[in-house]
């Protein structure tokens, strides 16, 4: 008997639940590895993230297969394009996580001077990941003030991340002016703690197509 398209909704937002948690997991997982400046965490992030493009695609199809069988229309509709988007967003976010582990054990594993950034590293790394758990929780809210309420929140997060790497951004030309012949290696971490802004504009995203697929409207006016 052909599933349901509630059913298959509700398939869809419960792998991307899961898919959300994984992320949010490594997240974690690389934090640790931050904390602690532990090569072996950073490892496991990695680990955890392997089959995510693949998790992701399966949603992708289940979602693309439930268009053509129902052809759902204006909320329903604005649902599944919302769930198809914060897909590719959490796979963005995901990418973020995994490079910002791989540069992290060059770094621990080389030269890299990380003593004097250590401190807002690991607040950025915080925040971010602050954000993206919150984006996150939103594919389970149904009401829009909770949405509206959580999306400032994530705001917070989001500028939080802008002022810690401008702070991070000015460590960093303190220090090349010191140590000039490891200016190479100073422009490398900044380039790597670029990942954790980036995950926090992408949270924000994903709020403000929650907000899109349960009230509609255009997604600029949020």
């Amino acid at each position: 008997m052909l599933q349901k398209y509630e059913e298959r909704l509700i398939d869809v937002k419960k792998m991307l639940v899961e898919l959300g948690a994984e992320v949010t997991m490594a997240s974690e997982r690389a934090l640790s590895g931050i904390e602690n400046l532990d090569v072996s965490r950073f490892e496991s992030t990695k680990m955890l993230l392997k089959n995510i493009e693949t998790q992701a695609n399966a949603i992708d199809n289940e979602i693309v297969v439930t268009l053509a069988l129902f052809g759902p229309e204006a909320r329903d509709l604005r649902k599944m394009v919302a769930y198809l988007k914060i897909t590719n967003e959490v796979v963005k976010i995901a990418e973020n996580v995994r490079s910002f582990a791989k540069r992290m054990v060059l770094h621990l594993q080389g030269d890299t001077p990380m003593s004097s950034l250590h401190e807002y590293s690991m607040h950025l790394c915080r925040t971010s990941i602050k954000a993206v758990t919150l984006a996150i929780s939103t594919i389970d809210v149904a009401e829009k003030d909770a949405l509206e309420d959580i999306y400032r929140r994530v705001k917070v997060e989001e500028s939080k991340t802008d002022d810690l790497y401008a702070i991070l951004e000015k460590n960093v030309l303190t220090d090349m002016v010191q140590k000039i012949d490891q200016s190479a290696d100073f422009i490398q971490i900044l380039s790597t703690m670029r990942k954790l802004e980036r995950m926090a504009d992408r949270s924000v995203n994903i709020v403000q197509l929650m907000i899109f697929a349960r009230v509609g409207g255009e997604m600029k006016t949020y």
